[in-house]
């Protein structure tokens, strides 16, 4: 037994020190990756953006800030649900940012604003849900809100830009 215990404190910080040998390398790399997808998500290189955005959410879940880019990243390619998940995880991590308690509010207004209009292309006027859509629909478009204005077409809301760059 005490034979057993010396092996173990010689091998303790050999073990130790492999480790600490590789935090660097592993730091390195998720530094590189956070640069990397700074720079595809600036670029609107929206795939690659989003593939070293995922990366880095599995590597390091708790970060706040690389799951309020996905969601912007989410919004800006008009995928509202996917973008208000992100917030939503960005939110858990950090209740205390504007920016992404502001991004979810304009997402979930245009997610809205898309259901009255499909509400009205499904209706007829004089039926009072219809009516009750042309007016919210109305009153939503009165909002200093970029996007939100009907498109030529009724069937379904334009594509949007991401509800707000962050603040740098």
């Amino acid at each position: 037994m005490k034979r057993l215990l010396q092996r173990l404190l010689l091998l303790l910080p050999m073990l130790l020190l492999s480790g600490c040998a590789m935090l660097p390398a592993q730091h390195g790399n998720l530094y590189d990756m956070q640069r990397d997808a700074r720079a595809a998500y600036e670029g609107n290189e929206n795939e690659r953006a989003e593939k070293l955005l995922l990366g880095l959410a599995r590597e390091v879940p708790n970060d706040a800030e690389t799951w309020f880019y996905l969601g912007n990243l989410y919004a800006r390619t008009n995928r509202p649900d996917e973008a208000v998940d992100a917030y939503q995880k960005s939110l858990m991590l950090n209740r205390g940012d504007p920016r992404a308690w502001h991004n979810l509010g304009i997402v979930r207004l245009r997610q809205a604003w898309a259901a009255f209009i499909r509400t009205a292309d499904l209706t007829h006027p004089g039926n009072p849900l219809h009516d009750k859509a042309e007016a919210l629909i109305g009153a939503m478009e009165k909002m200093p809100l970029e996007g939100l204005k009907r498109p030529a077409s009724p069937a379904a809301p334009a594509a949007h830009a991401a509800p707000g760059e962050p603040k740098k």
